[in-house]
Parts: structure tokens; C-alpha cells; sequence
């Protein structure tokens, strides 16, 4: 363990001397605010018989984004074409051979696609104070026990977890790569373009209304299948979830063979505390659909299922994330980055209960050819201009250009800066569905990734209290 206390420390170190020994430091206003200290006088961590072992609470963001493909460009305004269909023909079969018969036309519609950008920034650090302790009491040696990134695949390389409690600039990269992972969850599902810097999240683009780039034409074939639950709960009385889902499966999938895009590889997508209620109750909807018949007064009329059989079905499908709908088993993903509905949102929401949607979402078609990805500004093409600096820049890229970072510098003082500017791809919307106003209503409600919510929990401080001045022959003099 000391040999790695010594490796991170020299990590540091060698950071530091790259900073100091800049030539040409960048000389713009820095945010003066406090960064949380690790050690020293109001480190979180520099407390008198403090234990090595650190746990975390930190909730993780889960996601599509774990699936879905990351694919580099710097195309600005995309086209991605496809065939709608062909028209009606005009004309009537002639009487003679060579007399004009009946013709018609194809249609196309091209879809487009818009990056958003995010950014975030650590606090500025202070390299007088980073390697400071509160005296040899203060050890540097703590373990983290638990994950603060990494259920989204969207972490930025070089985040060691391990560090965050001894590493003052590694503890505030991880803060900007929580703040980022946390955000980009979001913009994938509730991105809209009315807000600026945004993308536009699949929420808005598995959708009816379609329409071409360039003419804005309407696009019907290309159009989402969105059916209305009416904000009935999951496993009431009134419409019947299995129904809708399976036939919206049904309706995808015949899509799928008959424009000769099958295979499809689809997910089912929701939120973790609608996959929970759902997966509680399909066992015994799904294989009871339409099972009983109209004589109620006959022992026949309810079908005879055994309840330890369906409980082993609940609990293989919450252990093996998935669910069978019409014979064919499909993957499930829950998704907190998918927007929620509570009473203050909707007056058919009553206190305890919940609504959100759920997606039908293709990642692939025939041949593995990827219909919804993630596209990146690739910061790699950027080199050739980048290269005539001469080393005198303070930016580099990681994650094959997906991500960049930035330091700025203030005298002894830095500050670190995270950016992508990413889109969310739907090539196929006519393959894509979503059942809307679901309602549901949980024992409880777990917790949430959103700061914002009712459900976010941390707690704790941020900084301690400052070291006291000590007694000394010279303190009054």
C-alpha cells in the first residue's frame, strides 16, 4: 500500500511541475471559490482516529448509455437518409403493348441530428495547500470501498476512484465526472433544443410527426408507435399492461419483416421503480391473457396457475433483467436518466404514486448495422492546428476524443474544465415505441440520482472546521 500511496503522490507531483514549468500559463479570472479539502486544516478526512476504510452512499446514474454505441464525427448538420415507401401509380394499363402504362414514384425523408454541449468545471486549487496535512496524525492511506462512477459507460478515462479520499485534484475530477454522468443520463432521455446547449434526448425523438430536414415535410412512415395509458396503474384493473406491450411488439416487429429490417435487436426501457411494480405482476398477467372465458358460474373460468411457479418467473426476470413479450424475450434496461411524474405534475397522480413512460428502443437491424447510437465531435481532428502551439496548450482529449479537458492557471492556483459535445442518434424512429402515462405505486420509492428530487439524499459536510491557532510565545506579539 505505501508503494501506491507513493506512485499517486508522484502522480501529482509530476502534475504540479507540468503546471509550474508552463512557459506560457493562460492568464484568465479563476473561481476563487473553496474546493473541498481532503486533508489539512478542514480536510473532511483529517480527523483524529478516522479509519482507513471510506464507504460510499453515493447512488450511480444507470442507463441505454451502457448499450448504445459511441461513434466519433465532426459532421455539424448530418443527413441520414431512408425510403418512405412509393406512391399511388397514375395512369391506366393500356390496350396495346407499346402504349404508356401506369407509373409511380419513391418517396424519401432524411432525418438529422444536433449536438448539444456539456461542460463542467472543478473548483480552483490552490498548489500551496493540496499537499498540506493537519499533522502526523492525518494519514493519506484510505481505502475507498464502494463505486462513484461507471453504470452509464460514460466515465472518463484516467478517473481513479481509489484516489478521490488522499488526492485533492483527483477527488475534483471525479466531482466533474459525476456532475457530467449525472447530466449527460438526463440529456439522453429529456434533451430538448429549447434549452440551450442541449440535445435533443430520445424522449423527443421516439415520437409521431416526423419530418424531413430540409423540406419539412411529413414523414408518416417514419413515425413512432406512442400509445396513452391513461395514467392507469401497471398492474390495475382498467387497461391492461400486458396488452399494450404486446401490441406494441407486434406492431414493431411487423414493421420490421415486412420493410426486411429483421432482426431487430430491441430493449425495453424504464424507469427502475416502474420495472420493479411491472415485473411484480407480469408473471401472472402475461400467462393468464385472455384465458378466462364468459361463463363465470364454471370452475373453468379462472385459469388454475401455481403461485411458486410465478414467483420463480418474478424472480428470474428482476435477477436476469428481461421480460417475454409474445414468445420472444427481450432485454431491460432501467434508466434514472428518464423523466418522472409526480402529483405536483399531473392531478392523476395522488401522493404515493408515480408516472413515467416505457420504450421500445432498436439498437441494431439486419447485419448489426447500429439505428441508435451516440455521436461525438471528435476532438482528435482538432491535432493539426492543435500541433502548431508547440506544446504551449493547456487542453488535451481523452476517451478517443470524446471527452477534452482544459486547465487554467492563476499564479499558484489551477482549475481543470470538462467538456463533450455529444447527440443521441435514432436512425429507425419507425422501429422505436413508447407507452406513455403509466402509473404506478410502489411501497417505496428508491432513491434518486436527480439532486433535485424529493428521493436525493446526501448529507454530511463539505468542509470541517478550520484548524484553531495554536498557543506559541509569538502568537501575541
Amino acid at each position: 500500500m505505501d508503494k501506491e500511496v507513493t506512485e499517486i503522490l508522484a502522480k501529482q507531483t509530476e502534475l504540479l511541475e507540468r503546471m509550474v514549468n508552463k512557459e506560457d500559463h493562460t492568464k484568465t479570472p479563476a473561481n476563487f471559490s473553496t474546493y473541498t479539502p481532503l486533508h489539512g486544516s478542514g480536510g473532511i478526512f483529517a480527523v483524529p482516529g478516522l479509519e482507513r476504510d471510506i464507504l460510499t452512499a453515493h447512488m450511480r446514474p444507470s442507463g441505454i448509455t451502457s448499450v448504445l454505441p459511441r461513434i466519433p464525427t465532426v459532421y455539424q448538420d448530418p443527413r441520414f437518409g431512408s425510403i418512405t415507401g412509393f406512391t399511388a401509380v397514375t395512369g391506366s394499363q393500356p390496350t396495346y403493348a407499346c402504349e404508356d402504362a401506369p407509373v409511380g414514384y419513391m418517396k424519401g425523408c432524411n432525418l438529422t441530428a444536433r449536438f448539444g454541449r456539456v461542460r463542467f468545471d472543478t473548483q480552483t486549487i490552490d498548489m500551496d495547500d493540496v499537499m498540506l496535512k493537519l499533522h502526523r496524525g492525518d494519514f493519506t492511506d484510505l481505502m475507498l470501498r464502494g463505486k462513484l462512477l461507471g453504470m452509464t459507460g460514460l466515465t472518463p478515462s484516467g478517473m481513479n476512484e481509489g484516489q478521490v479520499v488522499n488526492i485533492v485534484t483527483m477527488a475534483e475530477m471525479v466531482i466533474a465526472g459525476v456532475n457530467m454522468e449525472r447530466e449527460l443520463n438526463r440529456q439522453t432521455w429529456q434533451g430538448v433544443t429549447t434549452v440551450a446547449n442541449e440535445f435533443p434526448g430520445l424522449d423527443v425523438q421516439i415520437a409521431t410527426g416526423q419530418v424531413d430536414a430540409d423540406t419539412n415535410a411529413a414523414c408518416a412512415a417514419l413515425d413512432s408507435d406512442v400509445k396513452n395509458f391513461g395514467y392507469d396503474l401497471v398492474c390495475g384493473d382498467n387497461r391492461d399492461i400486458v396488452e399494450y406491450l404486446s401490441s406494441l411488439m407486434w406492431y414493431l416487429n411487423d414493421i420490421a419483416d415486412n420493410t426486411g429490417l429483421s432482426p431487430v435487436n430491441w430493449v425495453i426501457v424504464m424507469r427502475p421503480g416502474l420495472w420493479h411494480e411491472l415485473s411484480a405482476c407480469w408473471p401472472c398477467r402475461y400467462n393468464t391473457y385472455r384465458c378466462t372465458t364468459r361463463d363465470t358460474s364454471s370452475i373453468d373460468a379462472v385459469p388454475s396457475i401455481d403461485a411458486a411457479d410465478m414467483t420463480t418467473v418474478r424472480d428470474s426476470m428482476r435477477s436476469g433483467k428481461y421480460i417475454d413479450i409474445e414468445g420472444v424475450r427481450y432485454p431491460v434496461i432501467t434508466d434514472t436518466g428518464i423523466n418522472e411524474l409526480t402529483p405536483a405534475d399531473n392531478a392523476n397522480i395522488i401522493p404515493g404514486q408515480y408516472a413515467s413512460s416505457i420504450y421500445a428502443v432498436p439498437l441494431s437491424i439486419q447485419g448489426g448495422f447500429p439505428v441508435t447510437y451516440m455521436e461525438y465531435l471528435d476532438y482528435r481532428q482538432a491535432q493539426a492546428d492543435v500541433s502548431l502551439l508547440r506544446g504551449t496548450e493547456n487542453f488535451w482529449w481523452t476517451d478517443q476524443g470524446f471527452y477534452s479537458w482544459a486547465i487554467e492557471y492563476v499564479k499558484w492556483c489551477y482549475k481543470l474544465s470538462l467538456k463533450v459535445e455529444p447527440r443521441v442518434v435514432l436512425r429507425a424512429p419507425h422501429l422505436a415505441g413508447r407507452i406513455d402515462a403509466v402509473k404506478y405505486e410502489p411501497l417505496q420509492h428508491e432513491r434518486d440520482i436527480d439532486t433535485s428530487s424529493d428521493y436525493f439524499k446526501d448529507g454530511g459536510v463539505s468542509l470541517r472546521g478550520g484548524l484553531s491557532a495554536p498557543y506559541a510565545v509569538w502568537s501575541t506579539r
